[in-house]
């Protein structure tokens, strides 16, 4: 939406306009042509593209609709039209290839991969069984995916045959293989395969972030952030970078006297644990511009007055070269967590915290004042989930048999979620919060945060507050293999889950660790 020339603006209105009339003239084609001739002079303009898609599902193209609704939810990941939208359209499809009496297997494939992003593993699972032998490779890694759903992963290590015949199905299969092993958390086991998968084909970059990520996991940390460079080779990723004009920031490149622009380059999350770097990319440059998420600003421009913080980068102005906050212990030679700056190194606003301290203190119940326990049970529900990452709310329902305050620091409430939401009422407090110097202010309010690994425990750990990890068995390169501590965060307590999918004796440790750390409270 940020088109900067307000002639190219009119003429892209003035081509939506024109697809509307011819829309209502019942001239879909001519319609769906004023609106490619809109999406050549600017691809990003998002309105363009939700009325395409609208045009193409209702001439009853679904896989054109799908596609672009997907293309919206590229450019705005956490767009609710376009995925209220984009999921109708799959809905529709799925529907109609159910009623084919007879369907043939590759139907049965496409209703099985629309199950799998529907979030219906079963019934995926029933398509794809009904469409095999699988022919392709394609649909293998589907067969795979929807398994994994199910938390069947040593059957997903089954679905690749053996003895095919080109490297770059070899390839293809050692890196997916090793994928698994990685959810497995059969560290070493993935590592082999991702060195395997680059023995057959040397410039893959998937894999060799792959391996990066292992390396990392295993404290291999020199090597590990040279291979993470590689992800910049990587198209999804790629589509994620801004549009700077300058050239990026190179290893051993000397930076004094230069305006260096830092952008954030994927979650909330990463942008705030690896911000922690800034100032000393300031000690040595002239000038440093940060462009980062809209809503983290109000936690980031108060912590880093060294800084200039935009939202976009057309508003960082001219500057000499660009850097991603990840690439930052590499370009700064500074690989190991410790040898970076620790935390605390976020601020909060005191005003904000005087106004949640006290908005807390008015709607406090119990009398004296209770332990507040901060809680995120999920990360984000768009784009990529990660639901083994996420505890399901109903199995959190012991933290609220404790003599504590549960306080929600959930931003979106998981459909699966809902319902036990609705049921705890307020025995889980929910406040709407503006931004994350909202949440910022909030967290400080509280006496303890328990977060899955999700942008609020970084938010926790950056501030220096005490916070409880519930962590996935597969894990996470920045966790590390074991132990309850963080090499990034010492005020962080890694609960770490020994059976996969199974939160039961995750629970159990953290209602203990919650009774031991309030033992004494009066």
């Amino acid at each position: 939406m940020n088109v900067s020339d307000p002639a190219l603006l009119a003429r892209i209105m003035g081509l939506m306009c024109e697809a509307i009339a011819l829309r209502g003239a019942h001239q879909p084609e001519a319609a769906l042509a004023a609106l490619d001739q809109a999406l050549l002079l600017d691809a990003n303009f998002l309105p363009a593209h939700m009325q395409r898609a609208a045009l193409l599902q209702e001439t009853g193209d679904l896989a054109a609709a799908a596609a672009a609704y997907a293309a919206c939810l590229d450019l705005v990941p956490d767009y609710d039209e376009a995925r209220v939208a984009h999921r109708a359209v799959l809905e529709q499809w799925a529907n109609a290839l159910a009623q084919e009496s007879r369907p043939r297997p590759d139907q049965l494939v496409t209703l099985a991969r629309l199950h799998y992003l529907l979030d219906q593993p079963r019934q995926a699972l029933l398509a794809i069984e009904g469409a095999r032998p699988l022919a392709t490779l394609d649909e293998q890694a589907l067969h795979a995916d929807i398994l994994l759903r199910l938390n069947r992963h040593e059957e997903a290590l089954e679905c690749y045959p053996a003895g095919v015949a080109s490297d770059e199905a070899r390839a293809l299969i050692a890196f997916n293989r090793a994928d698994i092993l990685r959810r497995m958390g059969r560290i070493e086991a993935a590592q082999a395969g991702y060195e395997e998968a680059l023995r057959w084909i040397p410039d893959f970059p998937q894999a060799r972030v792959g391996l990066a990520h292992m390396l990392l996991t295993r404290g291999d940390y020199a090597q590990g952030w040279r291979a993470h460079e590689a992800r910049f080779q990587i198209p999804e990723l790629a589509r994620n970078a801004i549009a700077s004009p300058s050239p990026r920031w190179q290893p051993g490149e000397e930076v004094r006297g230069k305006h260096v622009l830092l952008w954030a380059e994927q979650g909330q999350g990463d942008c705030l644990q690896f911000v922690r770097y800034l100032p000393l990319v300031a000690q040595q440059a002239a000038q440093v511009t940060l462009c980062a998420p809209v809503g983290l600003l109000a936690v980031l421009a108060p912590s880093f007055p060294q800084a200039r913080c935009v939202a976009h980068v057309n508003e960082a102005g001219p500057h000499d070269c660009h850097a991603s906050l990840l690439s930052l212990p590499l370009l700064l030679d500074l690989p190991h967590p410790r040898q970076g700056p620790q935390a605390p190194y976020l601020q909060v606003d005191a005003a904000r915290l005087q106004q949640w301290q006290q908005r807390l203190a008015q709607t406090a119940e119990a009398s004296p004042r209770r332990p507040r326990i901060g809680l995120a049970w999920a990360g984000r529900q768009y784009a990529t989930p990660h639901p083994s990452r996420d505890v399901p709310l109903a199995e959190l329902l012991p933290l609220f048999e404790l003599p504590v305050d549960v306080i929600s620091l959930q931003l979106e409430i998981p459909q699966a979620d809902q319902a036990i939401h609705q049921e705890l009422g307020g025995r889980l407090q929910t406040f709407p919060l503006a931004d994350w110097g909202d949440s910022a202010a909030l967290a400080c309010a509280l006496d303890l945060v328990i977060s899955v690994d999700t942008a609020v425990v970084h938010l926790a750990g950056a501030l220096g507050l005490p916070c409880f990890l519930p962590q996935r068995l597969e894990g996470e390169w920045r966790w590390g293999v074991e132990g309850a501590g963080s090499l990034w965060y010492p005020s962080v307590r890694l609960f770490r889950q020994q059976q996969r999918g199974q939160w039961g004796s995750v629970v159990e440790e953290l209602v203990a660790a919650c009774r031991a750390r309030f033992a004494d409270w009066a």
